[in-house]
């Protein structure tokens, strides 16, 4: 039988050839009335490391090596039904009801050549895990596919589709929706290719002026979590954008549950907005939804009475509690400075936690001490070094640790302001943005932390009967009771739009830098793209990834 990658080069090259076809047209219409058309994005993205790999990141990268080869190809179908609606015996009720109806139909391919091609540390990590990594590696699906029915103020959209809400750029708030895919970038990657589509019932009914508030909206999403309870994987051990984590200690031990398909872990959520004035555009949400990522926490596969004497029955749980979010956003345009400010605020009720004492509450149990020899023979003979874990004894009747919830107030406050700059750019002014982010823990416990231990930490004294150094794993960025991010974006264009320069920053007050410049050409249907993606700073946010600078390329032929 023909294997999954064969299947999924076949798909990729057949897109290839299909667009090929098209030749450079910017559309490519199936019909003479132009209401069925095809469109596709290929492209290709190569990304190599500018600095070794430090702490707990492994496979043991180092500069020049290529980390990333993903190949990409969207096909792309636009329906607008209106023509068959005229003809067609069963969609006779669009034409009774005068119903505006299309529809809209993604494939996606994606072949991660790294563990092909890359170096031996990769083809390793592969070897290690074949199964995980073949699944990680490669996907063909059904990206978008959904249906839209309007009539006047009213609009249903249904299947798997993207839904953002409110205005905030490189971190999300409210836009708390649809997962996102942080494996194959990382915090390099941009927000929008990173949304995972889901399965959803989407509709809005406009109700025009209601007091001094003009086009007044009602939203609303369900995500059925019996047809649809998908969440943001969790990259596998050796990839190149996994959380810097030791493989034995945690790694191992490390269960990812994702959420049951049941309606109770339905997404769901209802919006309303709309304009004051002229200018002022409002909103205020509410949601049930998921974080992105799993919430650990170390927990026992069995009860134990009295000393724990097989370590195995220890694990740590990844697991996906709901919380809600309530908030909401504004933007309005100020005609006098040409400014556009724009504001969000988020409530996040029972949003899960770690915090030191809970959440790993194994390790918090009762003991019987033993010396450091005694602990020292313990390690070799159960291939387990407790001290690692700020564990001196054998554990006394240890039980699991709970998931701990907070309730945090999340802002942002931002504008935005084209601006000329004559000196560097006499015919296209400057886009500039800038983006202030807060949260607060009104009930803060100064235990959280990000339960990612700090790299090349080591006790003073080894184990003298191996002579091996014993790392020190319960030591964690702090989470503060506040948390400041500041963000700024200044692009242009040169050529007539053909040469685009973007610089992208991030500033976390707790002292790590992200930087994201870029550069793009455009020859239509091509586009060439160079970007650099570093950080710099503490291990706290995105700094946990402070030693994974990259210089990446990206060839993306574009069918529009």
């Amino acid at each position: 039988m023909m294997d999954v990658r064969k299947r999924a080069w076949i798909g990729l090259c057949a897109a290839m050839m299909l667009v090929g076809l098209a030749g450079t047209a910017e559309a490519f219409y199936i019909d003479e009335k132009n209401t069925l058309s095809f469109s596709a994005k290929l492209s290709t993205r190569a990304s190599f490391r500018l600095q070794d790999a430090s702490g707990n990141t492994q496979p043991n990268v180092q500069v020049g090596d290529l980390v990333q080869w993903r190949n990409l190809a969207l096909l792309e179908v636009d329906h607008d039904l209106k023509q068959l609606t005229k003809s067609l015996d069963i969609l006779y009720p669009l034409k009774k009801f005068k119903i505006r109806s299309r529809y809209h139909i993604v494939g996606r391919f994606m072949y991660e050549a790294l563990y092909d091609v890359g170096s031996d540390k990769f083809k390793m990590v592969q070897d290690n895990d074949p199964v995980n990594i073949d699944n990680f590696k490669q996907a063909y699906d059904l990206w978008e596919c959904y249906i839209d029915f309007a009539r006047g103020p009213a609009f249903i959209r249904i299947g798997r589709q993207n839904l953002a809400w409110g205005e905030t750029d490189i971190f999300r708030l409210l836009d708390q929706i649809n997962p996102l895919d942080n494996t194959f970038g990382g915090p390099f990657e941009d927000l929008d290719d990173r949304r995972i589509p889901l399965w959803m019932l989407r509709g809005s009914y406009n109700l025009g002026t209601v007091g001094p508030i003009a086009s007044l909206t009602l939203e609303g999403f369900l995500v059925p979590g019996s047809i649809d309870a998908k969440v943001g994987p969790w990259a596998p051990w050796g990839t190149p954008y996994e959380v810097p984590l030791n493989k034995s200690s945690i790694y191992d031990i490390l269960y990812i549950n994702d959420p049951a398909k049941k309606m109770s872990n339905s997404r769901w959520g209802v919006r309303a907005q709309g304009m004051l004035g002229s200018t002022v555009n409002v909103s205020v949400a509410y949601m049930e939804t998921f974080l992105d990522q799993p919430t650990t926490h170390i927990v026992t596969t069995e009860k134990v009475e009295g000393p724990l004497l097989d370590t195995s029955v220890v694990r740590i749980n990844g697991d996906y509690p709901k919380f809600q979010v309530v908030g909401g956003s504004m933007n309005f345009w100020e005609s006098v400075t040409d400014f556009v400010f724009r504001g969000e605020v988020a409530y996040f009720i029972k949003e899960p936690v770690w915090i030191q004492g809970i959440s790993d509450l194994p390790l918090h149990s009762p003991v019987i001490p033993l010396s450091w020899n005694n602990l020292d023979t313990l390690a070799v003979l159960t291939g387990t070094d407790l001290r690692s874990t700020n564990v001196f004894g054998i554990p006394l009747n240890p039980q699991s640790g709970p998931i701990p919830v907070k309730n945090s107030l999340n802002w942002m406050i931002g504008f935005d302001k084209q601006i000329w700059v004559r000196a560097l750019n006499k015919k296209s002014m400057f886009f500039t943005s800038f983006q202030y982010f807060g949260k607060w823990f009104p009930d803060y416990d100064p235990r959280q932390v990000i339960p990612v231990p700090l790299g090349d930490q080591y006790f003073e004294e080894p184990n003298y009967l191996t002579g091996e150094k014993i790392p020190i794993y319960f030591n964690y960025p702090k989470v503060a009771e506040v948390s400041t991010v500041f963000t700024g974006l200044i692009s242009t264009n040169y050529m007539n739009g053909a040469l685009n320069p973007q610089l992208a920053i991030a500033y976390d007050v707790h002292g790590a830098w992200l930087f994201l410049p870029s550069v793009m050409y455009i020859k239509e249907p091509f586009r060439v793209s160079l970007q650099y993606g570093g950080i710099v700073g503490n291990f706290n946010g995105f700094g946990l990834f402070r030693d994974r600078d990259q210089i990446s390329v990206n060839f993306t032929y574009m069918l529009n």
